[in-house]
C-alpha cells in the first residue's frame, strides 16, 4: 500500500509537471491541427506548395524573423512597441543607401547598405535597452516613445512620408531578399523562397544562444528574478540591454526582406506589427512578465496565427473582420492559458 500511494504521488507529480507546464504548447498545437483540418475541407489549394510556401511560410518567416528577437525581450521580462517603427525606419534607409551608393556598382552599394540598415536596427534597439536598463524607465514608456520618434524619423528622411525607390539599376538585385528562390528539389515546382532561408538563419543563431550559451541562461534569470540575479553577479543591465538591441537587429533584417518585395519603402509602413509579433510570441506560451518561454513556443503561436490568417484571406473574409477573429483566437488562448497555469497552481 505504501508503494502504491508512493509511486501515485510520483506519477501525479510528473502528470501534473507536464500537463501545466506545456498545455499551452499543445493546445496551440490542437488548433493548428483543427484550423489545417478545416482549411483542406473547405479549400482544395490550401495544401498545395504554392500556398503553403510561398503565401503561407513566407509572409510568416518575414514577421518570424522579428518575433525571435522578441522572444528574447520577453523572456528577460520586457518587451517591445516600436519594432514596427523600427523596422519603417530600416527599410527607409536602405533604399536611401542604395539611392546614394548605387553610381559605385551592385558589390559596393548592396553589401554597405545591408550594413547600414543592420547597423541602423542596432542603433535603434540600442537607444531603447539604454533607456530602460541603465536609466531605468519602464518599458512600456520608453517603447511606446520611441514607437512614435522612430516614425517621426521616418516622415523626416522620407520627406514627409514620400514613397521612396531603389534604383532602376539595383532593382534586379534587391527584389532577390524576397522574390529570390532557392531550388533544393531540383524542381521548378518545389523551391524555397529566400526569406524563408533568412527566418531559419535567424531562428537558429537565437535558439543557440537561448539554449546553449551563458547569456541565455542569464535571460531567464534576469526575467525570471532581476533582483535575485544581480545579486549572484550577473549584469542584468547588459542582458536586458543586449535583448533589445538584437530585437533592433532583426527589425533590419525583416525591412530588407520587406522593402525587397516592391522595392519601395514608406514611413508609414508596418504600422500594427507590433501588436502581431507580441501576439505570436504570447500565443506561443512566452508571458509578458518573463522568466520563461521559448523560440519553439513562438514558433508554434506565429504558425497558429498565420494558418488563421491564410485561412481567412483564402475565405475572402474582409480585414477588419480577420482583426476580430485573430484577436478573439488570441484571448482565448492566452485565457485557456491563464486559467489552468492558475489551476495548476492550486492544486501543487
Amino acid at each position: 500500500m505504501v508503494e502504491m500511494n508512493s509511486s501515485f504521488r510520483i506519477h501525479g507529480s510528473v502528470f501534473r509537471n507536464i500537463s501545466f507546464q506545456q498545455i499551452q504548447t499543445a493546445s496551440v498545437f490542437v488548433l493548428i491541427i483543427v484550423f489545417c483540418a478545416i482549411s483542406a475541407v473547405q479549400i482544395p489549394t490550401f495544401f498545395t506548395w504554392k500556398n503553403l510556401v510561398f503565401n503561407l511560410l513566407t509572409n510568416a518567416a518575414c514577421l518570424g524573423i522579428i518575433a525571435c528577437g522578441m522572444t528574447l525581450v520577453m523572456i528577460s521580462g520586457g518587451f517591445d512597441l516600436s519594432v514596427g517603427s523600427t523596422t519603417a525606419v530600416c527599410s527607409v534607409v536602405a533604399i536611401l543607401l542604395l539611392q546614394g551608393l548605387a553610381r559605385h556598382g551592385i558589390w559596393i552599394a548592396i553589401p554597405l547598405a545591408l550594413t547600414g540598415t543592420a547597423l541602423t536596427g542596432i542603433l535603434l534597439g540600442a537607444v531603447n535597452g539604454a533607456l530602460i536598463s541603465y536609466v531605468g524607465v519602464n518599458p512600456f514608456v520608453v517603447t511606446l516613445s520611441t514607437m512614435l520618434v522612430f516614425r517621426g524619423l521616418a516622415l523626416i528622411l522620407t520627406y514627409g512620408g514620400l514613397s521612396i525607390e531603389v534604383p532602376l539599376s539595383l532593382r534586379g538585385t534587391s527584389r532577390l531578399l524576397y522574390w529570390g528562390q532557392v531550388d533544393l528539389f531540383r524542381s521548378e515546382m518545389h523551391r524555397i523562397p529566400v526569406p524563408i532561408f533568412f527566418f531559419v538563419g535567424v531562428f537558429i543563431v537565437c535558439f543557440y544562444l537561448l539554449r546553449f550559451t551563458r547569456f541565455g541562461r542569464y535571460v531567464y534569470a534576469v526575467g525570471g528574478n532581476e533582483t535575485a540575479s544581480w545579486l549572484a553577479g550577473v549584469n542584468t543591465s547588459f542582458v536586458k540591454a543586449a535583448t533589445y538591441t538584437l530585437c533592433g537587429l532583426t527589425c533590419a533584417i525583416s525591412a530588407l526582406i520587406y522593402s525587397a518585395q516592391s522595392n519601395t519603402a514608406q514611413a508609414a509602413s508596418y504600422q500594427g506589427l507590433e501588436m502581431k509579433t507580441i501576439a505570436s510570441v504570447i500565443v506561443g506560451g512566452t508571458p509578458l512578465g518573463g522568466g520563461s518561454g521559448s523560440l519553439l513556443r513562438t514558433l508554434n503561436g506565429l504558425l497558429l496565427l498565420s494558418v488563421i490568417e491564410n485561412l481567412l484571406t483564402q475565405f475572402g473574409v474582409p480585414e477588419e473582420y480577420r482583426n476580430i477573429m485573430s484577436g478573439a483566437v488570441i484571448l482565448i488562448v492566452v485565457t485557456i492559458d491563464l486559467l489552468v497555469s492558475r489551476t495548476g497552481r492550486e492544486r501543487i
